[in-house]
């Protein structure tokens, strides 16, 4: 169901010629004193795919989803060849996904791990630097992956790339507060103040457009400062002559993930892979 899902994500990709984002601000706002701590979040997916020439309707399918984010201690390193080291910091983001309502492991290509060294001083916790550039990647100096039960293979990318298999959170432009004032959110039983943000992507190409639109609710209080998101994907098609009126949807993705647990004890899922 996991392949089903991405192999989706990667066509629309495909489809509007576009490669996956690294913004990651959106997913590590900040990073937590405590070198071991950790956050999960669950939700769900719901995929609806339209089907025009059916008296059925839209396809609708549904997924169960976890995603834990760990640190996992620091080390000193040089962000690119010949540069001086500075603290970086390992991030571990774990993903499970399994068919809504029912209670079994993951299946071999239900669950991806994604471990990465990152630069501290990187992590700023906002969109845009002091001198108003905008915060779009997050350099790796070096990184492993895992998807289902495959060998570990390094990650060659130079940035931290969230989207789509980590999670659906990408580059929002327009990202920025929804309300002035924080809200209270129950977090493994504790109330934390989240601020909520709001964004909307919007690629466009001849015959295709996505647009993808996030609501994430901001907290200090959680490690990493994200504590809940939900995210919408549609994609849309039209014919080549076809004005931007006549965009017709092909398929929804909503997601809703919220935190609701934290700890301090960490473990890697690849714990030979430094």
């Amino acid at each position: 169901m996991r392949a089903c899902l991405l192999s989706g994500l990667t066509l629309i990709a495909a489809c509007l010629g576009t490669a996956p984002s690294a913004q990651a601000q959106v997913l590590i706002w900040s990073l937590p004193e405590d070198e071991g701590a950790w956050i999960r979040f669950e939700g769900n997916y719901k995929q609806s795919r339209e089907r025009p020439n059916s008296n059925a309707g839209a396809e609708v399918l549904e997924w169960r989803s976890e995603l834990t984010i760990s640190s996992l201690g620091r080390e000193n390193a040089a962000v690119s060849e010949g540069s001086e080291e500075v603290p970086c910091r390992w991030v571990e983001f774990k993903t499970e996904t399994k068919p809504a309502g029912v209670d079994k492991k993951a299946g071999p290509a239900d669950s991806y791990v994604y471990k990465v060294l990152i630069p501290e001083n990187r992590v700023i916790g906002k969109t845009v630097d002091d001198d108003t550039i905008p915060v779009t990647f997050l350099p790796i100096v070096k990184g492993y992956r895992r998807v289902g039960q495959r060998d570990i293979e390094p990650v060659t990318e130079k940035a931290l790339a969230v989207y789509p298999t980590v999670a659906l959170v990408t580059y929002y432009p327009d990202l920025k507060a929804a309300a002035e004032e924080a809200e209270p959110l129950q977090v493994g039983g504790n109330s934390v103040a989240a601020k909520i943000f709001k964004g909307t992507r919007v690629i466009k190409r001849s015959v295709n457009r996505s647009t993808n639109a996030a609501s994430l609710w901001r907290s200090d209080e959680v490690p990493f400062g994200l504590a809940k998101y939900q995210v919408s994907l549609t994609v849309e098609q039209k014919e080549l002559t076809a004005t931007d009126e006549e965009f017709q949807r092909t398929s929804l993705i909503e997601v809703d993930m919220a935190a609701v647990a934290v700890g301090n004890d960490a473990r890697s899922e690849l714990p030979d892979s430094k």
